[in-house]
């Protein structure tokens, strides 16, 4: 038969071993913390009676380092696992919203958002989007708002009518096809790629990754890092950035203007209209094949220059 002592010690190892498991079913780290200390506490009341103090201090330690790890070690395994299952109460959590709503779209779309954007170009007369994202339908405007800034939210726009389009975000991933008469990109990380023709287009953002073939009038990309890939054809061109990285194909630019502190990369220069090229920065080496002779008219400040 167990003595009162045995019984006891055993009580509390019973009550020790409840409190881990609470600590390992809640993803809450506030809620683990309390339980970590009052596991702590009421072993350290019984080490106390029990046995030695130093011994005590031994198994307190392995207490106050042990626990909390293990508790948080198995709650990160057991709710990452509900959490790929899509099991209740994580299936509310998923970040990426795909579209489950459909509208007609207006020649004019405004997308104003708290979170990430991931939107297709695509052919067609209609705009697909998550349903949980407010949409206003102005006359001859659609005003979509709304989100968590901890989710991505991807919609679908058809191209076919559409004349604007301005999408403000956290960060933006366009791509696909389409011709507009204004594009407008507003995030901390913006990514383009595709073929796109754009009267006017504007983009702004921390980092600016462009990779595709571009066209229109004008073109304004104002970042702290820059990165084009592609093809560009804009009557006028003005890059604002820290770092800019360029493998590009000038085709038909009247004038493209470089302003940044380091301007890396390659540049063909081609078509049949005469350009004018100015890199502007405070270092750098850009390799610049002109293919248009004397049409190019280059200008160059604190940027190693490289002709071939």
């Amino acid at each position: 038969m167990f003595s009162i002592v045995q019984s006891k010690l055993l009580g509390t190892l019973i009550t020790i071993a409840a409190l881990g498991l609470v600590g390992w079913l809640t993803p809450f780290a506030p809620f683990k913390f309390i339980v970590a200390l009052a596991s702590i506490v009421i072993l350290a009341l019984s080490l106390r009676v029990y046995i030695k103090r130093i011994a005590g201090l031994v198994v307190l330690s392995i207490v106050i380092f042990l626990l909390p790890m293990t508790v948080n070690l198995y709650s990160r395994v057991i709710f990452q696992a509900l959490e790929n299952l899509n099991v209740w109460p994580y299936v509310s959590v998923q970040t990426e919203r795909k579209p489950t709503a459909t509208i007609q779209i207006e020649p004019s779309i405004s997308i104003k958002i708290d979170g990430s954007l991931e939107v297709s170009l695509v052919e067609g007369r209609s705009l697909e989007y998550p349903s949980e994202l407010n949409v206003r339908n102005l006359q001859d405007r659609l005003e979509i708002s709304g989100g968590v800034s901890s989710k991505k939210y991807v919609l679908r726009i058809g191209t076919d009518v559409l004349k604007t389009l301005q999408l403000s975000a956290t960060s933006i991933s366009l791509k696909g096809e389409g011709s507009l008469e204004q594009l407008e990109l507003r995030a901390t990380a913006v990514n383009v790629s595709g073929n796109l023709v754009s009267t006017q287009l504007l983009i702004d953002g921390t980092g600016v990754n462009m990779s595709g073939n571009f066209s229109g009038e004008n073109l304004i990309v104002d970042g702290t890092g820059v990165n084009l890939n592609g093809r560009f054809s804009f009557t006028r061109t003005k890059i604002d950035g820290t770092g800019v990285n360029l493998k590009v194909e000038l085709s038909n630019c009247e004038s493209v203007i470089v302003d940044a502190v380091g301007v890396n990369g390659t540049i063909d220069v081609t078509g049949t209209l005469p350009t004018v090229l100015v890199l502007n920065g405070t270092g750098g080496t850009v390799t610049v094949r002109n293919k248009i002779g004397n049409k190019l008219q280059l200008q160059s400040s604190n940027v190693k220059i490289r002709s071939e």
